[in-house]
């Protein structure tokens, strides 16, 4: 089984056609059709079967997607560790992103990125909304980016991270309720972040949506206080599961929200302007985040 099969297996997959993908490969169909021919030789089964004037994946075809993505990053993040090295040395990436995203889902990435690429120098920063990340990623002047909501199009390139829901962190007390409204919330006090943040955004959105004014009790740019703000019981606030979890070992109590509410987070990057460092950064964030 060789690399470029599999590229040529997955780019059928996605494109739904072998003419449409030989056409975005640049590739002769016959070429195309005698490669996979041989992976399925070598698999002892079809991959694709013919439907209307495509194809799609066979269960086989199905159960070696995930597993042909696997090993095709896999290739790319060993070119990209060798490139980083005989390019341009160990160099530095710069990553902008929210506080919050930047604690979850980040950490896992930059942590693994950091095991691969000890001698790396990675900057992150906090920009104030989110079109600041957009800015700033299509300016040159970060690397990558961390954004919530609908991915943009245009020259970025995009992959989802994780989806969070949030939830209601409240004070320790006796008894904590099943679930609760962001009414409910607005009545004791609200502890957030500044007007255009990622979870002040969402709060607002919420508030606007229940005919209530949007504002808070408390309005703190420093994500780390708030916690320790809701456990001296000066108000209530609305974060992930993830950061929610830190709280409620402190002893706060995390209720769900009525209704539910749940963010995506993307990674963006521009397609045109990758370097080496970029590649390997985009190519291991999708490997560990296969959503």
């Amino acid at each position: 089984m060789e690399r470029r099969q599999l590229e040529f297996f997955l780019a059928i997959a996605e494109a739904g056609s072998f003419t449409s993908a030989a056409a975005r490969l640049h590739v002769a169909q016959p070429s195309l059709s005698y490669a996979v021919r041989g992976l399925e030789r070598e698999l002892g089964g079809p991959l694709f079967e013919r439907h209307g004037r495509g194809v799609r994946l066979t269960p086989a075809g199905s159960a070696l997607l995930g597993p042909a993505r696997r090993v095709v990053r896999g290739f790319e993040l060993a070119a990209g560790a060798v490139r980083s090295v005989s390019d341009e040395g160990f160099g530095r990436l710069r990553i902008t992103s929210s506080t919050v995203w930047a604690v979850e889902p980040l950490v896992p990435v930059l942590a693994e990125f950091r095991r691969i690429q000890p001698a790396a120098q990675v900057v992150v920063t906090d920009p104030q909304h989110r079109s600041d990340v957009l800015d700033q990623v299509r300016k040159g002047e970060a690397d990558v980016g961390l954004i919530d909501g609908a991915t943009p199009h245009g020259p970025f390139g995009s992959h989802r991270l994780a989806e969070h829901e949030l939830v209601a962190v409240l004070p320790p007390s006796g008894e904590a309720p099943e679930e609760v409204r962001i009414e409910e919330l607005a009545e004791i006090g609200l502890i957030a972040t500044p007007a255009g943040t990622a979870l002040r955004t969402f709060l607002d959105a919420r508030l606007e949506a229940a005919g209530l004014p949007t504002e808070v009790a408390i309005e703190t740019a420093h994500v780390a206080s708030i916690i320790p703000l809701v456990l001296a019981r000066a108000g209530v606030a609305v974060l992930t599961e993830g950061i929610a979890g830190a709280a409620s070992r402190a002893g706060a109590q995390i209720v769900p929200l009525v209704p539910v509410a749940r963010v995506s987070v993307s990674l963006v990057w521009l397609e045109e302007r990758g370097h080496a460092l970029v590649e390997q950064f985009v190519a291991l964030a999708q490997d560990l985040t296969d959503l």
